[in-house]
């Protein structure tokens, strides 16, 4: 796993941590001085039969509903311990080995939902095919939650291994259990069913490197980066990372409302799936992209049908090799003057983007049981257009602010060209300042200091991060950093301090108060990981973030 950077104000936090990266290792049963010890005949579980048939029949009427999150998959419910349903191998180091076979018919991908994940530091998790052409993984106590909830992305083909290594010195540790199986029945991934999953949507759009003009390509290029593929228990979505008033990182994502399908917890978000040879409306296909940039699980901050808003935290990391962009954004409710910009992955496609030459309008109309859901309407794409999958993907201005997130409408393609038809789009405005409570609005999250801003530029990893790295040059030091969660604290501000420790989702694990110059901090009772400090100056209210790593 990669470096892990923590960050937070006195009540909100930002967590810019190590993603899940694939094919990042391999498993051991992988290895030439493990498979002669392993055992031959390993436990394998195999789905039922459904009624594919009837599903697409269902799909061919959803697809033309953008109000309703495109689905890939059909969920079985399972109750699977990987380690009692699971076959047992011990290493000659003493590691243990568990390996659970998944089959299920005619699958193009599968990928999983635990109901009870709970890793200890140094376990990991593999999945791979049957043939060992898709990898992902490891998985590891990054992914630890406070409800034990995880879902993996996708691994392509109707047989797929969970491999769980628990080395010795953490045996009887770990709890791993499935909940549920999505058997991918049109594949939305990468390899061997490329002509069909890759090229999902139709040939109007646009892939996002293609050309949409000079006055927004560079903006362009920095705002895909803001984009994920969202996975959500067999139905797919868009989003999009979004800055808040702070610019420290914190990874807030936007999407719709009616992306709703299981809990968030067990969502999984891929980044930067960009196809290096574009197609540009033509009939010709993508190339796909080698970038498999991954992360799992999310917290919901706000929820309002009235703007169809869907507001999370990310809780899995974020690496910072993947050079990603927080989107900024527009409350004013001023009607943009201009063109307006999309940057989605319709159909579970590759990413896209389509463009609107005319200033979108205001309207109200019924939407998801709604009478009065306030939109923008965009009436006809000049470029591209948007499709199932697309929903929650963000509406940009010419200045790249987001002004709304896909809701519903009817655009779609016709061939090379669109439709002519209209998108609808939840207004960010009302979002904004919707009721009265943080759980329905974005004004409490986005800006948390309360600043009055109506507007707000985007922001670059990079920068988050040198902002951090120079917070670490303030007057407290901790040392050694990494450490076994013994520190030495040198604090040189003559002021007495005080402390809130925070783990990696946020909860409180410890406080206390520095007073000498030179104290020694133990905080060695908590798991390995990262953690940060919220430091409070007494003399002056000021306080700083410090980073800190256990590592046992």
């Amino acid at each position: 796993m990669k470096k892990l950077i923590l960050c937070t104000t006195a009540l909100l936090y930002c967590i810019i941590a190590s993603g899940q990266v694939t094919n990042e290792g391999t498993p051991a049963s992988w290895g030439d001085n493990f498979s002669k010890v392993l055992k031959k005949n390993v436990s394998e579980i195999r789905m039922p039969a459904f009624d594919l048939a009837k599903i697409q029949a269902e799909d061919e009427i959803n697809d033309r509903d953008r109000s309703k999150p495109y689905r890939f998959g059909h969920e079985f419910k399972v109750d699977l311990n990987v380690k009692t349903d699971g076959t047992l191998d011990v290493l000659p180091n003493g590691d243990h080995v568990y390996r659970l076979g998944i089959f299920s018919k005619g699958a193009k991908t599968l990928n999983f939902v635990f109901n009870k994940y709970q890793v200890p530091t140094g376990a990991t998790i593999y999945l791979y095919n049957d043939d060992k052409t898709d990898l992902l993984g490891a998985y590891t106590n990054v992914f630890n939650r406070q409800d034990q909830m995880l879902g993996t992305w996708m691994v392509e083909g109707e047989k797929i291994w969970i491999e769980y290594r628990e080395p010795k010195n953490v045996v009887g540790q770990g709890q791993l259990n499935l909940g549920r199986v999505i058997h991918g029945y049109r594949s939305i991934s990468d390899t061997e069913v490329q002509e069909k999953a890759l090229n999902d949507s139709g040939d109007c759009n646009r892939d996002v490197d293609c050309p949409i003009g000079n006055d927004f390509d560079s903006i362009k290029d920095r705002l895909k980066r803001s984009v994920a593929f969202v996975i959500m228990q067999g139905f797919v979505c868009s989003g999009n990372l979004i800055n808040n008033t702070n610019n420290d990182g914190t990874p807030f994502f936007l999407t719709a409302n009616h992306c709703d399908a299981g809990s968030e917890s067990t969502w999984a978000f891929r980044f930067n799936w960009i196809s290096p040879n574009p197609s540009c409306a033509t009939t010709a296909n993508s190339t796909d992209a080698t970038v498999n940039q991954t992360t799992s699980g999310a917290d919901r901050l706000a929820t309002n049908s009235e703007s169809d808003v869907r507001l999370l935290r990310l809780t899995g990391g974020l690496d910072n090799s993947w050079d990603l962009e927080f989107a900024g954004w527009d409350n004013s409710g001023d009607i943009p003057s201009g063109f307006t910009v999309g940057i989605h992955h319709p159909a579970g496609d590759i990413m896209k983007v389509c463009r609107d030459n005319t200033s979108p309008t205001k309207f109200i109309r019924s939407f998801n049981g709604n009478a009065t859901t306030e939109l923008w309407k965009i009436d006809d794409w000049d470029l591209g257009v948007t499709e199932g999958g697309s929903s929650g993907s963000a509406l940009f201005d010419s200045n790249g602010r987001i002004i709304g997130q896909l809701a519903g409408g009817f655009a779609a393609c016709s061939g090379t060209n669109d439709n002519g038809t209209e998108d609808w789009y939840g207004r960010f405005d009302v979002s904004w300042d919707f009721g009265n409570f943080s759980s329905n609005r974005l004004r409490d999250w986005l800006d948390p200091s309360n600043t009055g801003a109506t507007t707000l530029n985007s922001i670059s990893y990079s920068t988050v991060l040198s902002v951090e790295e120079n917070e670490l040059e303030e007057n407290t030091v901790f040392y050694p950093n990494p450490s076994n969660g013994v520190l030495n604290v040198s604090n040189n501000s003559g002021s007495r301090l005080i402390y809130d420790l925070f783990n990696i989702t946020g909860q409180r694990v410890g406080k206390g108060e520095v007073v000498n110059e030179n104290t020694v901090l133990d905080i060695s009772s908590n798991v390995s990981g990262v953690y940060f400090i919220s430091i409070t100056d007494t003399s002056n209210n000021t306080t700083i973030t410090k980073k800190i790593v256990i590592n046992k």
